[in-house]
């Protein structure tokens, strides 16, 4: 993902007229059907031709993209509800590092409670990968046993009512045995107690302390507390608190969304982080894992609770491949790290990282079929940055190394806009070469001001693709290369990522996917908050998804095996930047892989105006009623939020069809038409 001040764009199409849309659909524009007509619809046809298949859609479309990156893992994907469990934040003045507060409060001195920020104590992690910083606990000196209380607190924990929260702390002593108390409670002083719970006879060198708390009541805003009674010293590490409903450490609620969605993978760790991450920080027992810098987002701390093992998981748990970026050259990384990361995750276990594998509770090989080799290399915000020939070069070296240890794996290297970078990888390095990886945002500073460039932009990667399958062809003629559209979106700010007009837009750039023969793979960027377009965005206790959200999850339940030829008779707009004469519809046509049925994916961009369309069907009997499925808002700064999470949604209704059928697609709307395929008639049937 680029970063924010970074040039999105270098491919600047002609200001061509889009009349023609390329491979699917023919757009013809037309006096009669010019935007300025009025009326209280504007007219518009389309002619489905369903004898005649005109491509292959790809299974693998539609996937999705998570990243460590502003609790699009910690917080927002895992069920984990301590922050800094490991008490690795900078401390405060008395000891405490910013998530943990002294228990009960600061009013008054507590002389027989102290703390220190220990690096010379913790609990110890389990392998020799080089750290890339020191590792803390929490050093409790206890001098007196007042009967009072004094103890810590973590503020802001989400609770609810009648879930047993599973936890447990790390704990050290030096010569006492200390007593240990923890609790889920109201955040304030003297408020209700939801859960207790009592760890008796604390002794000795560091121990597991399991407890469970059921809260009596919900609370959002809830906060946990240890307590400690004794007099001496010892050391806290590695706190946690589950919620006993969260599904392999990932939140419930996030889990049913990204389920919902249907991805035919998910793309991780990066990203801008896949050239700061080192995967053997993320394997091995959870509580021996080190805490890393993101340096992409913010020098933000990352826990490694989420790791390789518990990605692979969440894929398939969701029906998934998983597909991992590798670090090429950055922060360290080297040519023997992504091999071996190879073999962790497809070795036999026997071999020496599949032994690794096995030893952390999967003996079977992952069988990870997809890998990318690098993110953005073109970038100077990414560690790794080089030129397109050193790029290639690295690419070679490390596919060589990769596909050596597991020959059966597909690889992806990292293209771009820009043809030249392209024509060099291509080059240098295409006979190795599975998939073409570019990313594609547009935001406001590239719309200049005018909101129509936003809704015809998409058409020009229709244009794009057809350039970078002619570069193949010339350069690596043989080889099938396809494109991974994996980061995709709008660039524009809070609560506009979120609002009815991205939602068009994704729309649009996702007819372009399935009319296009070359992309294979497209990711919408990101799916869990993140930069600010996730489009499941997770707070501490409530979920709410997007309108782009909402697209794809109606576009990949209806994606077709093969597309239809489809011509389309449109309105017309012009724009300052991307041309003139574009069509308000955008119309992709496909049929299942079954011959059941025929999905119609229809986008008006019109923000103002209905579009009466008149549809004729040949080639194929269908049955006299549809299934039309839409999403549309008041408006086009229309957004869904925490606070009104349903302004946008998906309308099911049925719709009278035919050979020929009049529907109304309202303005500014995303439908989609299910239509039945008749079975022909026999002379058995007569």
């Amino acid at each position: 993902m680029p970063m924010k001040n970074s040039r999105i764009f270098r491919y600047k199409p002609a200001h061509l007229s889009f009349a023609l849309l390329f491979c699917a659909v023919c757009l013809f524009d037309h006096p009669a059907l010019r935007a300025q007509e009025r009326g209280d619809s504007l007219p518009a046809n389309i002619d489905i031709r369903a004898d005649q298949v005109e491509g292959q859609i790809s299974p693998l479309l539609y996937g999705q993209f998570d990243e460590f990156m502003f609790e699009g893992v910690k917080r927002g994907l895992t069920a984990e509800l301590i922050r800094d469990r490991g008490f690795d934040e900078a401390p405060n003045a008395i000891g405490l590092p910013r998530d943990w507060g002294r228990e009960p409060d600061h009013r008054n001195d507590d002389p027989g409670l102290h703390f220190g920020w220990d690096d010379t104590v913790y609990y110890p992690t389990g392998h020799d990968f080089p750290r890339e910083r020191a590792e803390h606990s929490l050093r409790v000196e206890l001098s007196e046993e007042d009967g009072q209380r004094h103890g810590i607190h973590q503020r802001g924990i989400a609770i609810r009512r009648g879930i047993p929260y599973r936890g447990y702390l790390w704990i050290r002593t030096d010569g006492i045995t200390a007593r240990v108390d923890v609790a889920l409670e109201a955040d304030r002083t003297g408020g209700q107690t939801y859960a207790f719970a009592e760890i008796n006879n604390v002794s000795g060198d560091w121990k597991k302390y399991d407890f469970t708390l059921t809260a009596s009541k919900s609370d959002a805003l809830a906060k946990f507390v240890v307590s400690f009674g004794g007099k001496g010293r010892l050391w806290l590490d590695q706190v946690s608190l589950l919620p006993g409903d969260a599904l392999d450490g990932v939140r419930p609620d996030v889990f049913q969304k990204i389920k919902a969605l249907r991805p035919a993978f998910i793309r991780w760790p990066g990203g801008n982080v896949a050239q700061d991450y080192h995967w053997m920080w993320g394997i091995g027992p959870r509580d021996q894992r080190f805490t890393w810098t993101n340096l992409s987002w913010g020098n933000e701390l990352e826990p490694s609770d989420f790791g390789t093992d518990e990605f692979v998981r969440l894929c398939r748990g969701v029906g998934a491949e998983p597909s991992l970026t590798v670090n090429v050259e950055g922060r360290g990384a080297t040519v023997d790290e992504a091999a071996a990361w190879v073999e962790y995750a497809n070795g036999s276990a026997f071999s020496r990282h599949g032994a690794m594998r096995a030893a952390n509770g999967n003996p079977d090989s992952f069988k990870v079929t997809y890998w990318e080799i690098g993110n953005e290399i073109w970038g100077d915000w990414v560690r790794g940055h080089s030129d397109a020939t050193t790029y290639a070069a690295n690419y070679k070296r490390y596919a060589t190394a990769m596909s050596g240890v597991d020959p059966s794996i597909r690889l992806m290297a990292v293209g771009d806009n820009n043809m030249d970078w392209n024509r060099t990888v291509l080059g240098n390095a295409g006979s190795q070469i599975d998939y073409l990886a570019i990313h594609h945002y547009y935001g406001a500073a590239e719309m200049g001001g005018d909101a129509a460039n936003l809704m015809a932009h998409a058409l020009s990667y229709e244009r794009f693709y057809k350039q970078v399958a002619g570069l193949m062809r010339e350069i690596v003629p043989g080889r099938t290369i396809r494109l991974a559209i994996n980061e995709w979106n709008t660039a524009l700010p809070l609560p506009r990522q979120h609002s009815m007009e991205a939602a068009l837009y994704a729309a649009r750039l996702m007819n372009v996917f399935e009319r296009s023969d070359i992309v294979g793979m497209s990711a919408v960027s990101d799916m869990v908050n993140g930069w600010s377009g996730g489009v499941i965005q997770a707070s501490r206790d409530d979920v709410f998804v997007t309108p782009t959200y909402l697209v794809n999850e109606l576009y990949n339940r209806h994606l077709g095996a093969t597309r239809l030829a489809a011509r389309v008779r449109s309105p017309t707009f012009d724009t300052s930047k991307e041309g003139k004469g574009v069509p308000y519809l955008d119309v992709m046509v496909s049929r299942s892989s079954d011959g059941q049925n025929i999905f119609i994916k229809a986008v008006n961009t019109n923000p103002e105006r209905s579009l009466r369309t008149v549809v004729h069907t040949g080639g194929a009997p269908v049955a006299p009623s549809a299934v039309m499925e839409t999403i549309n808002g008041r408006s086009m700064s229309a957004a869904n939020s925490f606070a009104a999470p349903n302004a946008i949604s998906t309308h099911v209704r049925t719709i009278k069809t035919g050979s020929e059928f009049v529907v109304v697609f309202p303005e500014r709307s995303i439908s989609v038409i299910t239509l039945k395929v008749l079975r022909s008639r026999t002379k058995s049937d007569q």
